[in-house]
């Protein structure tokens, strides 16, 4: 077949998978609705026509078994149970598996046959036959009208955006030029009327209204250049623009799937779909969106017994919706559920050793929920799939940081959580406001900038040690940038009067002596390079229309450096090395191959490795050596894994030691055992990867 009719028809199916996908999960939510049954009827026709049509035999005996199923259920003849969505779910996401392989032409094992006979049965035949534990195909992304769209390579839009923001650069350069002609202009006005002689006046002045016309023509050019590039630009812009829908297509299914597995009920309601932003933005917002909804459920919604208890309905609610806010775009994450308890978040910090207790004690409720940003912070004590490790809300962190966004947490124990981030809606051009700070100039991004503050040195307090400022009725922190970026740089003041910027950052205020402000400017973002890196406070440069090059401010940076004190970045590097300080580890399997693999991984990454092939093999090394963590499999010939840890928690030597249970034993009930024996991590092979091994052995052993 034609590789071109492939294409088209993998297009087409894209469409009719995630209407099939959104609809499912529609029914579940409202019930019954023949209208609704008669679309993904036809949606599941139309791919299996098609698929017979282009030889794609396995994808049209799927869609068949799907359409006949539907045509029941339409008929009366077949109630729309639970297990019946469970089953058309899992044969859609057959169907986008196989259409996954198709377009890309590999190898992709796919249990089809298993899908067929469920099908047919009306129900999954077992659970282990589910194509879902088959890797998701990676979505096109492109909407229902492609046919109304022109294809572009992604590279080819970044070098386009690339050269209009060059463009841009240049405009500023003749609005340069052109106000050093004006100056000029005013110059020989005024050395005119010096002069004596008539014929010199009259020579000089042809020559000054010659000038004049030139420069109004410059000046004209110069408009004209600025408003084309501005159109061009913001023609080029929209080609990067996509809708807020389209990372938010499978959220729905993610949040059932993940509220199911933990007998969990919740629903989610999604708004503000159509608010768009850049392609690059999206790409960086989606895994934050993941991790908050994971958490959101995991952390967030309680049990039906629990919420029941509580007063509440049995079923959770998750909310997330987008809308813009001047020239940024705002989502808003909410979970009716048991919120973040400040005194539980201050424990789990002392103990895990990132703040000290006195540091806790003085961390306001407000200021304590942050903490849930900090690298390898968790409130689970056992580790899962699903949560335990601290890196979910770091990855929010580091995400949000890395655009320029600003996250603000709300939430009220037992009520419920608000995440409310803010973010531009491009990383390519932001507005910025340009300041002059000692001998250097630097750009600070618009969107974080409250006020520019006008200061007398009587406007200056002393609360607890540190210099604020009284405005709005609330004392603000005040803190000198200069000394910021280098310790031992000088504050000055013009005549007892300085300049101060007040910055917002989540949720908090600082304000930041300056020695003044230079104005505001849209700044084509650039990367810094490889060689600048690591250096503190910047998060990217720009180029000003006479070339000068400037370096763009980390909000973020200056925030944690300037409010933290003691717990600051300086701390924060020190406690980061001490946590990298690698440990020794114990790897116990009767299997070869795992044992290899695990002991490559680990020594790849700086462990020191032992390695044991059996539970009395382990022992007898736990005697002789001293160990940090134990990684041990469930089935191995003479002791298992859950005896062997058992029999480590009952030893004194070993009492303390963290354990990794590592086994392809997946069932609730061995998980449980792993807890109740003493693990404090358990890890299923078939889901298994080298990331998932490192960061949870990093957060054990950290």
């Amino acid at each position: 077949m034609d590789r071109k009719y492939i294409d088209i028809f993998v297009r087409e199916a894209e469409e009719h998978i995630l209407a099939l996908q959104q609809g499912l999960i529609t029914l579940e939510k409202e019930g019954f609705s023949a209208e609704r049954v008669h679309e993904l009827l036809r949606s599941a026709h139309t791919i299996k026509g098609s698929a017979m049509l282009v030889n794609l035999g396995e994808i049209g005996e799927v869609a068949h078994q799907m359409e006949e199923l539907f045509k029941g259920v339409e008929e009366g003849n077949r109630p729309l149970t639970p297990s019946l969505i469970d089953l058309l779910l899992v044969a859609t996401d057959a169907v986008e598996a196989l259409v996954a392989r198709a377009h890309s032409g590999l190898d992709l094992k796919i249990d089809t046959a298993s899908i067929l006979t469920s099908l047919a049965a009306g129900e999954l035949v077992t659970p282990e036959q589910s194509t879902t534990a088959e890797p998701k195909p990676q979505k096109s992304y492109e909407g229902t009208e492609r046919r109304q769209t022109v294809r572009a390579s992604v590279e080819k839009l970044d070098v386009l955006g690339n050269q209009i923001g060059e463009l841009l650069i240049t405009r500023q350069n003749f609005e340069d030029k052109v106000r050093r002609f004006t100056a000029l202009n005013r110059r020989l006005e005024e050395f005119m009327s010096g002069l004596r002689k008539a014929e010199n006046y009259r020579l000089v002045k042809q020559l000054l209204d010659d000038y004049g016309r030139l420069t109004t023509e410059i000046e004209r050019g110069t408009f004209s250049l600025g408003y084309q590039s501005e159109s061009l630009h913001d023609a080029a812009m929209q080609l990067r623009m996509l809708p807020f829908a389209t990372i938010t297509d499978d959220l729905n299914r993610l949040t059932r799937d993940l509220a199911r597995e933990q007998g969990k009920e919740v629903e989610l309601l999604l708004s503000g779909e159509s608010v768009e932003l850049d392609r690059m933005m999206l790409d960086a917002i989606r895994p934050m969106l993941l991790h908050m909804l994971r958490n959101s459920v995991d952390h967030g919604i309680e049990t039906p017994a629990e919420r029941v208890a509580a007063g509440k309905l049995p079923g959770g609610r998750i909310s997330l919706s987008a809308r813009y806010e001047g020239r940024n775009v705002e989502l808003l994450l909410i979970d009716d559920g048991g919120g973040i308890d400040p005194q539980v978040v201050r424990r789990v910090a002392v103990e895990r050793g990132i703040l000290t207790e006195a540091e806790a004690a003085a961390l306001s409720d407000e200021d304590a929920v942050y903490l849930i940003l900090r690298p390898g912070f968790s409130t689970r004590s056992f580790i899962t799939d699903v949560s335990g490790r601290g890196v979910g809300m770091d990855v929010v962190k580091t995400n949000i940081d890395q655009v320029k966004g600003n996250l603000i947490i709300r939430s009220t124990p037992g009520r419920g959580t608000e995440m409310l981030m803010q973010f531009p809606l491009t990383m390519a051009i932001i507005d910025g406001l340009l300041v002059d700070c000692g001998n250097e100039s630097y750009a600070i991004p618009l969107h974080y900038v409250s006020e520019v503050l006008r200061l007398q040195v009587s406007d200056i307090q002393h609360d607890f040690g540190r210099e604020s400022i009284r405005l709005h009725g609330e004392a603000i922190p005040l803190v000198s940038l200069a000394r910021t970026l280098d310790p031992s740089a000088p504050d000055t003041t013009d005549r007892g009067r300085a300049t101060a910027v007040l910055l917002s950052f989540r949720n908090r205020k600082l304000a930041f002596l300056v020695t003044r402000t230079i104005g505001e400017q849209d700044l084509v973002v650039k990367g810094t390079g490889s060689q600048l890196r690591s250096v503190e406070f910047f998060s990217g440069a720009t180029i000003l229309g006479d070339g000068t090059p400037l370096l763009i401010l980390s909000v973020p940076d200056l925030f944690n450096e300037s409010l933290v004190g003691k717990t600051g970045l300086r701390d924060a590097y020190a406690r980061e090395q001490a946590a990298s300080r690698r440990g020794r580890i114990l790897v116990v399997d009767d299997s070869i191959t795992t044992r290899t693999m695990e002991k490559n991984i680990l020594e790849a990454h700086g462990y020191d490795v032992t390695i044991a092939v059996s539970g009395f093999d382990a022992l007898a090394k736990l005697a002789e050596a001293t160990f940090d963590l134990m990684i041990s499999d469930v089935e191995m010939p003479g002791m298992t894994g859950f005896e062997l840890t058992r029999e480590v928690r009952q030893q004194e030597e070993t009492r303390t030691m963290p354990v990794i249970i590592c086994t392809s034993l997946a069932t609730d009930a061995h998980k449980r055992l792993g807890m109740e024996v003493g693990a404090q991590a358990y890890i299923v092979k078939g889901t298994f990867d080298q990331g998932t091994l490192l960061d949870t052995v990093e957060s054990l052993v950290g």
